[in-house]
């Protein structure tokens, strides 16, 4: 009786060891999960506590309609305010208290300017204004792309933390210039540019919207204004533009992300999914999308019935961490997915956690509070810490929220 008991529990142990052990292809198995369902935000940037919503407004604290987030290793965070037109920076906001001021702006003068591209008074685009930010992203070197979507470019400010508020950009794609705008299908302008992401190597994905495609830029660092994309994905080259819902086509590319491996994440709001292209640099124009999210195959292009733990209305950002986690703000259903190293995914995977609802089938826009989120038009995550932030369009605000744990190294 005495081995009857023991043996099992030595064989249950050993069983548990393995299961905790590093598979050689794939990120480690976590000891705790990273986050809780509905788990509480820490800490808000633009209201002064986390039970306030306040009014939407400018200033040096408040944030009139938060866009798309980015974060840098250091923990400087970049803020898209699209109605003020303007990307706000704080610095050190993974440990910022509650309604802290920002520390830098660019696309205004000053704090309290609204104007777009105010160096002209408006209309006419220049080198240190926007007219309706989108997105903004980072790569390693702390330059700063963002999305100028009324304008049709992608602006570029190199050591962007160090900037001076209201600094000009350093370089433009999607035109030759500052001062002209518009829309185009060709291999160097954009019609409709709704997001940016750079990957470990430095080149950029841009998401071109009303093209149905998604144009890559090799180290863009050092292209010149203007200059002409060096792949795209959606589309066989460059002057077509129709969308589709199969492997190798897109509908209204939404949202990008690109993980420390070189994996792409598009986000399609025309085709309600996440779709991930493997060692994106590397692939030929108009490669077939390796995974799919949201959708049980590439076929379906359906808008969702209902929140469930598997679906994807809108993804309006996307951010992936260091362990590959995959975050999706999914707008219309006002809450973020966390897809646990997403790469390893089967088609039409469930999330693992939801943050901004207590679960997968609650979506109804509450009041504010922290723990509920309604319209989550943004996500960053700062790895080196585990913090996260979502832009809380509804509450004019942006949550930061702290990981229960890490993965194993």
């Amino acid at each position: 009786m005495k081995y009857s008991i023991t043996i099992p529990a030595v064989l249950l142990f050993a069983v548990f060891v393995a299961g905790c052990k590093k598979d050689e292809t794939t990120q480690p198995v976590p000891e705790v999960a990273p986050w809780d369902n509905g788990q509480s935000a820490e800490a808000v940037l633009g209201q002064s506590d986390l039970a306030s919503t306040g009014a939407r407004g400018t200033g040096q604290s408040s944030i009139s309609n938060p866009w798309n987030l980015s974060v840098d290793g250091s923990g400087t965070l970049f803020v898209v305010d699209q109605s003020a037109h303007r990307v706000l920076r704080f610095d050190s906001a993974t440990t910022k208290g509650n309604g802290a001021n920002a520390n830098g702006v660019l696309g205004q003068p000053n704090f309290t300017s609204t104007v777009w591209n105010y160096s002209v008074g408006g209309n006419i685009p220049s080198a240190n204004g926007f007219e309706t930010p989108v997105s903004v992203a980072l790569d390693a070197a702390g330059t700063l792309y963002v999305v100028d979507q009324a304008n049709g470019r992608v602006l570029r400010f190199n050591s962007a933390a160090s900037k001076a508020i209201g600094a000009s950009a350093d370089g433009v794609l999607g035109w030759p210039d500052f001062t002209s705008n518009g829309f185009g299908t060709t291999q160097s302008k954009f019609f409709t540019p709704q997001a940016v992401a750079v990957d470990p190597s430095g080149n950029l994905f841009v998401a071109d919207g009303s093209n149905h495609r998604v144009l890559r830029f090799n180290n863009a660092i050092a292209k010149a204004n203007g200059a002409n994309a060096d792949g795209v994905l959606g589309q066989v080259d460059f002057t077509s533009n129709a969308k589709g819902t199969a492997a190798d086509k897109m509908s209204n590319p939404y949202s990008l992300a690109v993980d420390k491996n070189g994996n792409l994440y598009v986000g399609e709001r025309g085709n309600s999914r996440v779709t991930i292209f493997l060692n994106a640099a590397s692939k030929a124009n108009g490669a077939a999308a390796d995974i799919v999210l949201g959708k049980a195959d590439f076929a379906d292009g359906s808008t969702p019935s209902s929140a469930s733990s598997s679906s994807i209305y809108y993804p309006y950002q996307l951010a992936v961490d260091q362990n590959l986690n995959l975050y999706v703000a999914d707008g219309p259903y006002n809450r973020v997915l966390v897809f646990y190293n997403a790469p390893s995914k089967k088609n039409g995977a469930n999330a693992d956690a939801v943050l901004g609802k207590k679960d997968f089938t609650s979506s109804s826009v509450t009041a504010s509070g922290a723990d509920n989120v309604g319209q989550p038009y943004g996500v960053a995550v700062h790895s080196a810490t585990g913090k996260l932030f979502i832009s809380d369009y509804s509450n004019s605000r942006v949550l930061r929220f702290q990981a229960k744990s890490k993965l194993h190294p």
